[in-house]
């Protein structure tokens, strides 16, 4: 999943982070990821288990290891590779990376109508502030 997120530390006063999640039932079924990749954390999630990378450069390594053997989440993986390779310089490619973003969550049925931070956010902010 790819996030927009407030940031008044960055430059832009937002940032695009991209986070990989896998969950399961049983702890077990998650837990073993983190044990054998050695990055990522296990966490209860209401009545299941997330495994969770939120490190940038964990996330692109672990997307760049499974890339080729990629068929289902191909689409995603490669928009998520670009938004983590995309430098920020301006307010131009932070809407660019943002509709990247939004692009990522259409493709993920589970994040329909669930995620409310959208490039339409920054356009709206850098309009009041221009």
């Amino acid at each position: 999943m790819a996030l927009l997120e407030r940031h008044p530390a960055k430059r832009l006063g937002f940032r695009i982070r991209v986070w990989l999640k896998a969950t399961q039932l049983r702890q077990l079924d998650v837990a073993w990821l983190s044990e054998e990749l050695g990055i990522g954390q296990v966490h209860r999630s209401r009545e299941c288990w997330e495994w969770l990378v939120k490190d940038q450069s964990d996330a692109r390594w672990l997307l760049q290891a499974i890339q080729p053997f990629a068929r289902v989440k191909a689409q995603q993986i490669e928009i998520a590779l670009r938004i983590l390779e995309h430098r920020t310089d301006s307010i131009g490619d932070l809407v660019e990376m943002a509709e990247w973003a939004d692009a990522l969550s259409l493709l993920n049925v589970r994040s329909r109508g669930r995620r409310q931070n959208t490039a339409a956010m920054i356009q709206g902010f850098v309009s009041r502030n221009d």
